[in-house]
């Protein structure tokens, strides 16, 4: 690995190798889940598009080895924004280079000027790895909150009356 690799943000030309690195995180890990990101989901709702999630691509030799997929959020305890970082992909063949680190830096660098104050992220409970990896960069299990989810065909009772 002599070249360097470039972080830059997603663009159209990328969303094939988007959606590839979505679907080998999935697989990584809770193999065989597919996820339902394809590239007109991509292309609709990202950086390409409605702007809805931001993202950054890293590139080694004209290759697409990294992702950082990320939201933002307002935080009104800290009366400031920051990230979420929805998808963190880094190929097998960089794992232990230090990209994942630079993915998450350069979102910080991106999004800093803006006000972003903070990083939050989920992370799959039986992904020993990963929570490995965020500890050493100075994350913690936030003990007080629990990330809740209600999924769209569960609305009914959310839009429904009381």
């Amino acid at each position: 690995m002599t070249d360097a690799v470039a972080i830059r943000p997603v663009e159209r030309a990328d969303l094939p190798a988007v959606a590839d690195m979505l679907a080998r995180l999935a697989d990584h890990v809770r193999p065989g889940f597919k996820p339902l990101a394809d590239v007109e989901s991509l292309d609709r709702y990202g950086p390409t598009g409605l702007h809805l999630f931001e993202a950054l691509v890293a590139v080694r030799e004209g290759r697409q080895v990294g992702l950082c997929l990320y939201t933002y959020a307002f935080s009104g305890w800290r009366g400031r924004p920051g990230i979420y970082v929805q998808d963190l992909y880094v190929a097998p063949s960089e794992r232990g280079s230090g990209l994942g680190r630079a993915l998450l830096a350069a979102a910080i660098g991106r999004e800093a000027p803006n006000g972003c104050s903070f990083i939050r992220l989920g992370v799959d409970k039986a992904n020993a790895g990963a929570i490995g990896f965020y500890a050493r960069l100075g994350f913690e299990i936030d003990e007080d909150d629990h990330e809740m989810v209600i999924e769209e065909e569960r609305w009914g009772g959310l839009l429904g009356p009381p």
